[in-house]
């Protein structure tokens, strides 16, 4: 059986461009990176994204949970605690979050061919649309990893 890959399966640097739309369908470029590192069960996404002038950094504190499931919360400056789940299909993750103390809540699909990433997603305030996004992810780097830290074959 063939071995998929994910925007998670491997330590690995990847930049990203991304538009960010409204409701009212303005459209804002944005540019970034995230930087994942896999230590064990553990994983990291250190990210930031540049969007109409500043930045936006999140820290994904990811678990494994099984093969098809991960676990995360991730801290956002600007919207707090973030939690959800990644649920893995072969080289598709599907997200769901929710901002702790908030009403905020969305979805993310990211797609993996090769060394590069499709990611779609939305933000809701409970109902209510806020933006929705597109994203390339490109792989910077090829198996970025910790000094002394043996990747780990997901």
């Amino acid at each position: 059986m063939e071995k998929h890959q994910h925007f998670l399966s491997e330590s690995a640097e990847w930049a990203t461009e991304a538009e960010f739309v409204t409701p009212g369908g303005a459209i804002t470029s944005a540019k970034g990176s995230s930087k994942i590192t896999i230590e064990g069960h553990r994983i990291s996404n250190k990210s930031h994204v540049v969007i109409g002038g500043s930045e936006r950094k999140n820290n994904y504190h990811i678990e494994r949970i099984n093969d098809s499931r991960l676990d995360y919360r991730s801290e956002n400056p600007e919207l707090g605690t973030q939690s959800g789940t990644f649920h893995i299909d072969r080289d598709v993750i599907y997200s769901k979050f929710h901002i702790e103390n908030t009403e905020l809540n969305g979805f993310e699909i990211i797609t993996r061919f090769g060394d590069e990433c499709l990611a779609s997603g939305a933000m809701y305030q409970g109902d209510s649309l806020v933006n929705s996004w597109r994203a390339v992810m490109k792989k910077k780097s090829h198996s970025y990893q910790k000094p002394g830290t043996p990747l780990s074959k997901s």
